[in-house]
């Protein structure tokens, strides 16, 4: 790998990269509305986005193979239009390069619409946004194999493993517009994964191809995951768990978390999964065909659940009471020693309002999974309370339209459902303090 500090470059790299330059930038200027090269197709000296800082754009070697990931040279350009990287490694080395020069103050590392072959991780620091283009895809490789504790019918262990491709460790620091491919790696990874950050966008991205997490955020504060696409991870879609599970960082708290707007299909745990997370709002978004509980916060504090379309459940190896489309839960395996026996292992002050759900086994449930399943006493001393479910529309669950099998100060009200085994079914000896009123069966 070299890199060029004095921003000269030889006549044939010019040629090589010039035109892929010149796209890549002059995309850029015209989504904003300035020009950023004369006519000549020449950089513009001070040429820029407003307000961005510094920009990195990383892309690829013109005329070079990117099918294969043999040959493929990666270079990074500075504001000015030089070559300020190259290597013909793996991706990762060109985006680290650029995260590692954005200045304390801030700036953008924009990567062109083509496919970039990750060996490892690239980390990003404070006050980075990272962008792709139509077409910008991140490729993960595997790096191993791993034994998978729940493998599905479909799986059989060891299963591919591989590594994080974009890891946030910064703050005010976004990720959009990128598809990252897991190239069939199942365990140990994620597509995006922000540990211990204050301000995290993370916004119309796609994830395909497996991972064992997508889209994760550990340890973070102000955190907004919205309009992204996920598509058939192994355990979880967007969640605040990490992988690989029982790590450092796994199970750890986040607080004042927006998911909105997303679509999650094919995933064997949770779709949508805000554990251990206070003053969340999970809204709008689409879940379909998950094995466990389609949105389940275990536990949460403070938070709505609102608007969202949940529907076709198959359980996969399922906990007691059966899956939900919705799901308020305590569950003790979810806690951290620091959580366990304080208020913030238990579910609360949850509003589940406006959502649709269709055909899951429970539409919406309440409950307690103890680590020892007959600690019945745990039902009653750990259950979520002080929760709301009203103005849902629940059909086709099989089981129950709506079931509290544990739950303290609760209302179920205004809701309809349609075509269920039981419209609501509440379990009267681990519950209590529970409204009811203007529940509609058909």
């Amino acid at each position: 790998m070299t890199a060029d500090t004095n921003g000269a470059s030889t006549g044939s790299r010019q040629s090589d990269w010039g035109a892929s330059r010149r796209s890549v930038l002059s995309s850029i200027g015209a989504v904003a509305g300035i020009g950023l090269f004369s006519g000549t197709g020449q950089a513009q000296t001070g040429a820029g986005l407003s307000g961005t800082g510094a920009v990195y754009v990383v892309t690829t070697g013109a005329g070079q193979s990117n099918g294969n990931g043999n040959g493929t040279e990666y270079l990074v350009l500075d504001g000015s239009g030089s070559v300020a990287f190259s290597t013909g490694g793996t991706a990762d080395a060109a985006f680290q390069y650029a995260f590692d020069n954005v200045p304390d103050s801030g700036g953008a590392v924009i990567a062109s619409a083509d496919t970039f072959r990750f060996g490892e991780p690239a980390t990003m620091g404070d006050n980075t946004t990272l962008t792709g283009q139509q077409g910008t895809r991140f490729v993960a490789s595997q790096t191993g194999t791993g034994e998978d504790p729940a493998p599905s019918e479909s799986q059989s262990n060891p299963l591919p493993a591989g590594h994080d491709i974009v890891r946030v460790r910064g703050d005010n620091v976004a990720v959009t517009d990128i598809e990252f491919d897991a190239n069939g790696t199942q365990l140990n990874n994620q597509a995006i994964q922000a540990d211990q950050c204050d301000g995290v966008y993370i916004a119309r991205n796609r994830t395909v191809n497996g991972f064992q997490m997508a889209l994760s955020f550990t340890r973070c504060t102000g955190v907004t995951v919205e309009h992204n696409e996920v598509v058939n991870p192994n355990w979880y879609g967007i969640t605040s768990r990490a992988a690989p599970t029982g790590s450092d960082r796994d199970l750890r708290q986040s607080s004042d978390v927006v998911i909105a707007g997303n679509r999650v299909v094919g995933v064997k745990f949770n779709n949508i999964a805000p554990y251990n997370v206070a003053n969340f709002a999970v809204i709008g978004n689409v879940t379909v065909d998950g094995g466990h509980s389609l949105i389940a916060c275990s536990p949460a504090q403070r938070g709505t659940i609102v608007g969202n379309v949940c529907q076709d459940l198959t359980e996969f190896a399922p906990d007691p009471g059966g899956e939900a489309g919705i799901e308020i839960e305590y569950k003790e395996t979810h806690l951290r020693d620091e959580v366990a026996g304080t208020p913030k292992a238990r579910s609360s002050d949850i509003t589940i309002s406006g959502n649709q759900v269709d055909n899951c086994p429970v539409g919406i449930l309440a409950r307690t999974v103890p680590a020892d399943a007959d600690n019945t006493d745990a039902r009653s001393a750990e259950r979520p309370y002080s929760f709301t479910i009203t103005g849902n529309t629940v059909s086709n669950a099989s089981a129950a339209g709506i079931r509290l099998r544990s739950g303290n100060a609760g209302v179920v009200a205004t809701n309809t459902v349609r075509n269920a085994g039981t419209a609501v079914d509440i379990d009267e000896e681990f519950t209590a303090d529970i409204e009811q009123g203007l529940n509609v069966t058909r």
